[in-house]
Protein backbone atom coordinates (compact mmCIF):
# COMPACT_ATOMS: atom_id res chain seq x y z
CA UNK A 1 0.00 0.00 0.00
CA UNK A 2 0.93 3.23 -0.48
CA UNK A 3 1.10 5.85 2.27
CA UNK A 4 1.69 9.42 2.43
CA UNK A 5 2.26 10.95 6.17
CA UNK A 6 1.43 14.42 6.78
CA UNK A 7 1.96 17.60 9.04
CA UNK A 8 4.62 16.06 11.23
CA UNK A 9 7.98 17.35 11.65
CA UNK A 10 10.76 14.42 10.45
CA UNK A 11 14.12 13.58 11.53
CA UNK A 12 16.26 11.85 9.35
CA UNK A 13 18.79 10.42 11.43
CA UNK A 14 21.34 12.71 10.78
CA UNK A 15 20.38 16.21 11.18
CA UNK A 16 20.71 18.52 13.99
CA UNK A 17 16.98 19.29 14.15
CA UNK A 18 14.20 18.35 12.37
CA UNK A 19 12.14 19.97 9.79
CA UNK A 20 8.62 19.89 8.16
CA UNK A 21 8.18 17.71 5.13
CA UNK A 22 5.81 14.63 4.08
CA UNK A 23 6.95 11.30 3.82
CA UNK A 24 5.97 9.32 1.25
CA UNK A 25 5.87 5.23 1.13
CA UNK A 26 5.23 2.47 -1.52
CA UNK A 27 6.50 -1.27 -2.09
CA UNK A 28 8.18 -0.94 1.56
CA UNK A 29 10.79 1.93 0.96
CA UNK A 30 10.84 5.89 1.26
CA UNK A 31 10.02 7.39 -1.63
CA UNK A 32 10.83 10.70 -3.03
CA UNK A 33 8.55 13.58 -1.80
CA UNK A 34 5.28 14.05 -4.20
CA UNK A 35 6.29 10.66 -6.39
CA UNK A 36 3.19 8.37 -5.57
CA UNK A 37 -0.80 8.77 -5.50
CA UNK A 38 -1.15 7.52 -2.14
CA UNK A 39 -3.83 5.56 -1.14
CA UNK A 40 -4.00 6.53 2.33
CA UNK A 41 -2.95 9.56 3.84
CA UNK A 42 -2.39 9.62 7.74
CA UNK A 43 -2.06 13.14 9.93
CA UNK A 44 0.99 13.56 12.22
CA UNK A 45 0.28 16.71 13.34
CA UNK A 46 2.39 17.69 16.65
CA UNK A 47 4.49 14.65 16.15
CA UNK A 48 7.95 13.79 15.01
CA UNK A 49 8.89 11.51 12.39
CA UNK A 50 12.31 9.62 13.12
CA UNK A 51 13.88 6.46 11.89
CA UNK A 52 12.74 3.02 13.48
CA UNK A 53 14.42 2.64 16.60
CA UNK A 54 17.70 -0.07 16.86
CA UNK A 55 18.12 -2.39 19.52
CA UNK A 56 21.69 -4.11 19.28
CA UNK A 57 21.38 -6.22 22.57
CA UNK A 58 18.34 -7.62 23.56
CA UNK A 59 16.95 -11.23 24.78
CA UNK A 60 13.32 -12.22 24.00
CA UNK A 61 13.87 -15.00 25.66
CA UNK A 62 13.71 -13.51 29.28
CA UNK A 63 11.08 -12.11 31.24
CA UNK A 64 12.65 -9.31 32.50
CA UNK A 65 12.00 -9.85 36.17
CA UNK A 66 13.66 -11.38 39.43
CA UNK A 67 12.41 -14.87 38.81
CA UNK A 68 13.60 -14.72 34.92
CA UNK A 69 15.74 -18.04 35.69
CA UNK A 70 12.54 -20.05 37.53
CA UNK A 71 10.70 -18.95 34.47
CA UNK A 72 13.52 -19.69 31.78
CA UNK A 73 13.66 -23.21 32.95
CA UNK A 74 10.07 -23.71 33.35
CA UNK A 75 9.11 -23.08 29.85
CA UNK A 76 8.52 -25.42 27.11
CA UNK A 77 10.07 -24.41 23.98
CA UNK A 78 6.25 -23.74 22.89
CA UNK A 79 5.65 -21.10 25.54
CA UNK A 80 8.85 -19.70 25.23
CA UNK A 81 8.30 -18.72 21.69
CA UNK A 82 4.89 -17.53 22.76
CA UNK A 83 7.28 -15.06 25.40
CA UNK A 84 9.46 -14.43 22.68
CA UNK A 85 6.57 -13.04 20.22
CA UNK A 86 4.98 -11.02 23.32
CA UNK A 87 8.49 -9.40 23.92
CA UNK A 88 8.89 -8.79 20.25
CA UNK A 89 5.70 -7.17 19.70
CA UNK A 90 6.09 -5.19 23.03
CA UNK A 91 9.40 -3.31 21.46
CA UNK A 92 8.07 -2.77 18.02
CA UNK A 93 5.08 -1.03 19.77
CA UNK A 94 8.01 1.30 21.20
CA UNK A 95 9.17 2.15 17.80
CA UNK A 96 11.84 -0.51 17.80
CA UNK A 97 11.60 -1.73 14.46
CA UNK A 98 15.13 -3.62 14.29
CA UNK A 99 16.60 -6.12 17.06
CA UNK A 100 19.47 -7.87 17.65
CA UNK A 101 18.79 -10.81 20.14
CA UNK A 102 22.13 -12.08 21.72
CA UNK A 103 21.05 -15.19 23.48
CA UNK A 104 18.18 -17.18 22.58
CA UNK A 105 18.07 -21.39 22.00
CA UNK A 106 18.78 -21.48 18.79
CA UNK A 107 15.91 -23.11 17.34
CA UNK A 108 13.62 -20.25 18.98
CA UNK A 109 15.44 -17.46 17.70
CA UNK A 110 15.61 -18.77 14.48
CA UNK A 111 11.74 -19.65 14.13
CA UNK A 112 10.81 -15.85 15.55
CA UNK A 113 13.17 -14.42 13.68
CA UNK A 114 10.91 -16.07 10.67
CA UNK A 115 7.99 -15.75 11.76
CA UNK A 116 8.64 -11.71 12.59
CA UNK A 117 9.83 -11.25 8.70
CA UNK A 118 6.68 -13.39 7.47
CA UNK A 119 4.21 -11.11 9.20
CA UNK A 120 3.28 -14.67 10.78
CA UNK A 121 3.46 -12.30 14.21
CA UNK A 122 3.72 -9.00 15.00
CA UNK A 123 7.57 -7.80 16.02
CA UNK A 124 10.29 -6.26 14.40
CA UNK A 125 13.16 -7.41 11.81
CA UNK A 126 15.43 -9.74 13.75
CA UNK A 127 19.07 -10.34 13.34
CA UNK A 128 19.91 -13.79 15.84
CA UNK A 129 22.81 -15.21 17.16
CA UNK A 130 21.21 -18.31 19.09
CA UNK A 131 22.72 -20.07 21.88
CA UNK A 132 25.83 -17.74 22.69
CA UNK A 133 29.00 -20.22 22.74
CA UNK A 134 30.35 -20.59 26.20
CA UNK A 135 32.82 -22.85 28.28
CA UNK A 136 31.53 -25.91 30.08
CA UNK A 137 29.47 -24.54 32.59
CA UNK A 138 30.27 -21.20 31.33
CA UNK A 139 27.78 -17.79 31.29
CA UNK A 140 24.48 -18.88 29.84
CA UNK A 141 25.52 -22.65 29.76
CA UNK A 142 21.79 -23.44 30.34
CA UNK A 143 20.80 -21.93 26.57
CA UNK A 144 22.86 -24.93 25.00
CA UNK A 145 26.14 -23.35 23.80
CA UNK A 146 28.34 -24.81 25.59
CA UNK A 147 32.26 -25.40 24.13
CA UNK A 148 35.74 -26.33 24.87
CA UNK A 149 38.59 -26.34 22.50
CA UNK A 150 39.26 -24.50 19.22
CA UNK A 151 37.90 -27.76 17.33
CA UNK A 152 34.45 -28.32 19.48
CA UNK A 153 34.38 -23.81 19.13
CA UNK A 154 34.79 -24.18 14.92
CA UNK A 155 32.14 -26.48 15.09
CA UNK A 156 30.18 -24.45 17.38
CA UNK A 157 30.29 -21.54 15.06
CA UNK A 158 29.56 -23.78 11.99
CA UNK A 159 26.56 -25.02 13.50
CA UNK A 160 25.04 -21.63 14.20
CA UNK A 161 25.74 -20.61 10.58
CA UNK A 162 24.23 -23.99 8.84
CA UNK A 163 21.02 -23.28 11.25
CA UNK A 164 20.69 -19.40 9.94
CA UNK A 165 22.36 -16.84 12.66
CA UNK A 166 23.14 -13.96 11.63
CA UNK A 167 26.07 -12.65 14.34
CA UNK A 168 27.88 -15.09 16.34
CA UNK A 169 28.22 -14.53 19.87
CA UNK A 170 30.98 -15.46 22.51
CA UNK A 171 31.07 -15.46 26.18
CA UNK A 172 35.02 -14.14 26.57
CA UNK A 173 34.25 -13.45 30.50
CA UNK A 174 31.46 -15.10 32.52
CA UNK A 175 28.40 -13.25 33.63
CA UNK A 176 26.35 -11.50 36.53
CA UNK A 177 23.28 -14.30 36.02
CA UNK A 178 25.12 -17.15 36.02
CA UNK A 179 26.12 -18.43 39.31
CA UNK A 180 29.63 -20.10 39.32
CA UNK A 181 30.62 -18.04 36.81
CA UNK A 182 33.87 -15.12 37.19
CA UNK A 183 32.87 -11.94 35.71
CA UNK A 184 36.18 -10.65 36.09
CA UNK A 185 38.30 -12.88 34.09
CA UNK A 186 38.61 -14.57 30.45
CA UNK A 187 36.26 -17.88 29.97
CA UNK A 188 38.40 -18.57 26.83
CA UNK A 189 42.38 -17.87 25.76
CA UNK A 190 43.43 -15.61 22.62
CA UNK A 191 43.69 -18.70 20.49
CA UNK A 192 40.84 -20.33 21.43
CA UNK A 193 38.64 -16.76 20.58
CA UNK A 194 40.59 -16.35 17.61
CA UNK A 195 39.40 -19.87 16.34
CA UNK A 196 36.01 -18.69 16.80
CA UNK A 197 36.63 -15.14 14.95
CA UNK A 198 38.76 -17.10 12.06
CA UNK A 199 35.64 -19.80 11.39
CA UNK A 200 33.13 -16.91 11.45
CA UNK A 201 34.59 -14.39 9.15
CA UNK A 202 35.46 -17.57 7.04
CA UNK A 203 31.41 -17.89 7.02
CA UNK A 204 31.21 -14.12 6.07
CA UNK A 205 29.86 -13.35 9.51
CA UNK A 206 30.51 -11.54 12.26
CA UNK A 207 31.25 -12.14 15.87
CA UNK A 208 30.13 -10.01 18.95
CA UNK A 209 31.96 -10.61 22.79
CA UNK A 210 29.94 -10.74 25.89
CA UNK A 211 33.37 -8.87 27.61
CA UNK A 212 33.11 -7.50 31.69
CA UNK A 213 36.15 -7.75 33.07
CA UNK A 214 38.76 -5.73 32.18
CA UNK A 215 41.21 -8.96 31.80
CA UNK A 216 38.44 -10.55 29.03
CA UNK A 217 37.90 -7.10 27.08
CA UNK A 218 41.83 -7.51 26.01
CA UNK A 219 41.82 -11.15 25.36
CA UNK A 220 38.52 -10.11 22.65
CA UNK A 221 40.63 -7.43 21.46
CA UNK A 222 43.70 -9.56 20.74
CA UNK A 223 41.72 -12.41 19.04
CA UNK A 224 40.33 -9.83 16.82
CA UNK A 225 36.53 -9.77 17.77
CA UNK A 226 34.17 -7.70 15.44
CA UNK A 227 32.66 -6.35 18.76
CA UNK A 228 32.73 -6.17 22.39
CA UNK A 229 29.14 -6.30 24.51
CA UNK A 230 28.65 -4.40 27.77
CA UNK A 231 32.93 -3.67 27.80
CA UNK A 232 32.59 -2.83 31.70
CA UNK A 233 35.77 -2.61 32.70
CA UNK A 234 35.91 -4.03 35.62
CA UNK A 235 38.00 -4.99 38.14
CA UNK A 236 38.50 -6.73 41.70
CA UNK A 237 37.40 -3.16 43.44
CA UNK A 238 34.73 -1.88 40.85
CA UNK A 239 35.92 -0.23 37.53
CA UNK A 240 39.15 -0.83 36.19
CA UNK A 241 39.55 1.40 33.25
CA UNK A 242 42.37 0.73 30.94
CA UNK A 243 42.32 4.01 28.51
CA UNK A 244 45.26 2.05 26.24
CA UNK A 245 43.12 -0.98 25.83
CA UNK A 246 39.98 1.54 24.96
CA UNK A 247 42.81 3.53 22.04
CA UNK A 248 43.45 -0.62 20.95
CA UNK A 249 39.69 -0.79 20.18
CA UNK A 250 39.47 2.32 18.17
CA UNK A 251 42.45 1.83 16.34
CA UNK A 252 41.20 -1.73 15.53
CA UNK A 253 37.41 -0.64 14.49
CA UNK A 254 36.24 -2.93 16.90
CA UNK A 255 32.27 -1.55 18.13
CA UNK A 256 31.21 -0.75 21.40
CA UNK A 257 27.71 -2.14 22.72
CA UNK A 258 27.60 -0.77 26.32
CA UNK A 259 24.38 -1.85 27.15
CA UNK A 260 23.03 1.45 28.97
CA UNK A 261 19.33 0.81 30.59
CA UNK A 262 16.74 2.17 32.38
CA UNK A 263 18.60 -0.63 35.33
CA UNK A 264 20.88 1.95 35.99
CA UNK A 265 18.78 3.89 38.16
CA UNK A 266 18.32 1.30 40.59
CA UNK A 267 21.89 0.91 41.32
CA UNK A 268 22.29 1.70 44.84
CA UNK A 269 25.68 2.62 44.48
CA UNK A 270 25.81 6.69 42.85
CA UNK A 271 29.63 6.30 42.97
CA UNK A 272 29.71 3.54 40.59
CA UNK A 273 27.26 4.87 38.64
CA UNK A 274 29.34 7.85 38.04
CA UNK A 275 32.48 6.10 37.58
CA UNK A 276 30.95 3.80 34.74
CA UNK A 277 29.03 6.97 33.37
CA UNK A 278 33.22 8.75 33.11
CA UNK A 279 33.92 5.19 31.17
CA UNK A 280 30.80 5.75 28.89
CA UNK A 281 32.02 9.38 28.24
CA UNK A 282 35.71 7.57 27.18
CA UNK A 283 34.11 5.48 24.98
CA UNK A 284 31.59 7.96 23.32
CA UNK A 285 34.82 10.20 22.82
CA UNK A 286 37.53 7.34 21.41
CA UNK A 287 36.55 7.07 18.21
CA UNK A 288 35.44 3.48 18.20
CA UNK A 289 32.28 2.44 16.76
CA UNK A 290 29.31 2.74 19.65
CA UNK A 291 25.96 2.18 19.07
CA UNK A 292 22.61 2.15 20.97
CA UNK A 293 21.78 -1.27 23.40
CA UNK A 294 20.21 -1.73 26.28
CA UNK A 295 20.41 -5.84 27.42
CA UNK A 296 16.73 -5.71 28.00
CA UNK A 297 15.13 -9.02 29.12
CA UNK A 298 17.48 -9.24 32.00
CA UNK A 299 16.13 -8.47 35.56
CA UNK A 300 14.68 -5.01 36.07
CA UNK A 301 15.12 -4.06 32.08
CA UNK A 302 11.45 -4.61 30.17
CA UNK A 303 11.52 -4.80 26.61
CA UNK A 304 9.98 -1.61 25.52
CA UNK A 305 12.82 0.79 27.05
CA UNK A 306 14.99 1.86 24.78
CA UNK A 307 13.78 5.40 24.84
CA UNK A 308 14.60 5.60 28.46
CA UNK A 309 18.28 3.79 27.95
CA UNK A 310 18.96 6.65 25.70
CA UNK A 311 18.11 9.22 28.31
CA UNK A 312 20.15 7.34 30.81
CA UNK A 313 23.54 7.33 28.63
CA UNK A 314 22.66 11.08 28.01
CA UNK A 315 22.66 11.88 31.99
CA UNK A 316 25.33 9.92 32.16
CA UNK A 317 27.79 11.52 29.49
CA UNK A 318 26.11 14.77 29.30
CA UNK A 319 25.50 13.78 25.16
CA UNK A 320 22.36 15.77 23.79
CA UNK A 321 19.25 13.66 22.72
CA UNK A 322 20.39 14.27 19.16
CA UNK A 323 23.28 12.31 19.83
CA UNK A 324 21.65 9.98 21.54
CA UNK A 325 19.36 9.24 19.32
CA UNK A 326 21.80 8.78 16.40
CA UNK A 327 23.14 5.90 18.21
CA UNK A 328 19.97 4.23 17.85
CA UNK A 329 19.30 5.15 14.24
CA UNK A 330 22.00 5.77 11.83
CA UNK A 331 24.90 5.06 13.68
CA UNK A 332 23.17 1.77 14.83
CA UNK A 333 22.43 0.38 11.29
CA UNK A 334 26.18 1.64 9.93
CA UNK A 335 27.80 -0.57 12.89
CA UNK A 336 25.17 -3.52 12.61
CA UNK A 337 26.20 -3.37 8.52
CA UNK A 338 21.95 -2.13 7.70
CA UNK A 339 22.55 0.30 5.09
CA UNK A 340 19.19 -0.30 4.12
CA UNK A 341 17.80 1.38 7.32
CA UNK A 342 18.40 3.65 10.22
CA UNK A 343 17.72 6.97 8.15
CA UNK A 344 14.79 8.64 6.29
CA UNK A 345 15.69 8.79 3.00
CA UNK A 346 14.78 7.77 -0.52
CA UNK A 347 15.07 4.13 -1.23
CA UNK A 348 15.91 3.40 2.05
CA UNK A 349 13.62 0.45 3.96
CA UNK A 350 10.35 2.41 5.56
CA UNK A 351 10.81 1.94 9.25
CA UNK A 352 9.23 4.66 10.77
CA UNK A 353 8.29 5.78 14.51
CA UNK A 354 5.89 8.83 15.06
CA UNK A 355 6.48 10.48 18.88
CA UNK A 356 4.22 12.94 20.27
CA UNK A 357 6.44 15.75 20.79
CA UNK A 358 9.90 16.57 19.71
CA UNK A 359 12.46 14.05 21.21
CA UNK A 360 15.19 16.05 20.73
CA UNK A 361 14.03 18.89 22.66
CA UNK A 362 12.66 16.13 25.18
CA UNK A 363 13.73 12.29 24.99
CA UNK A 364 10.60 11.41 27.25
CA UNK A 365 8.46 11.50 23.69
CA UNK A 366 10.05 8.09 22.52
CA UNK A 367 7.81 6.99 25.34
CA UNK A 368 4.90 8.80 23.70
CA UNK A 369 4.63 6.23 20.62
CA UNK A 370 1.53 7.30 18.05
CA UNK A 371 2.35 5.49 14.92
CA UNK A 372 4.98 2.66 13.91
CA UNK A 373 5.48 1.82 10.27
CA UNK A 374 7.50 -1.42 9.80
CA UNK A 375 8.86 -2.51 5.92
CA UNK A 376 5.96 -0.20 4.44
CA UNK A 377 3.06 -1.49 6.15
CA UNK A 378 1.67 0.04 9.57
CA UNK A 379 2.74 -1.97 12.56
CA UNK A 380 1.59 -0.06 15.71
CA UNK A 381 -0.86 3.04 15.88
CA UNK A 382 -2.11 4.81 19.11
CA UNK A 383 -4.81 7.05 20.57
CA UNK A 384 -3.74 10.77 20.82
CA UNK A 385 -3.11 12.57 24.14
CA UNK A 386 -6.45 14.36 22.65
CA UNK A 387 -8.39 10.99 21.90
CA UNK A 388 -8.08 11.46 18.40
CA UNK A 389 -6.48 7.97 16.24
CA UNK A 390 -3.78 8.89 13.65
CA UNK A 391 -5.52 7.27 10.65
CA UNK A 392 -7.40 8.02 6.83
CA UNK A 393 -8.16 10.72 5.28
Amino acid sequence: MSIRLTGAAVWDGEADAPSPGDIDLADGLIQPPGSIHPAREIDLTGCTVLPGLIDAHAHLCFNAAADWRAVYDADSASRMLLRMAANGRAMVEAGVTTVRDLGAPTALAIEIRDAFASGLAAGPSLLVAGAPITTTGGHCYFMGGEADGELELRKAVRERIKAGCDWIKVMATGGNMTRGTNTLAAQYTVAELRAVVEETHRLRRKVTAHCHGTAGIRVAVEAGVDMVEHCSFTGADGIDFDAGLLAELARKRIAISPTVSIGYRRWQDDGLRARRGAVLKEMLASGAPVLMSTDCGIPGVPHATLGEGIAVLAELTGISPVEGLRLATSAAADVLGLADRGRIKPGLRADLVAVEGNPLDDLGALGRVRLVIKGGEVAYRCRTSSGSLPGAR
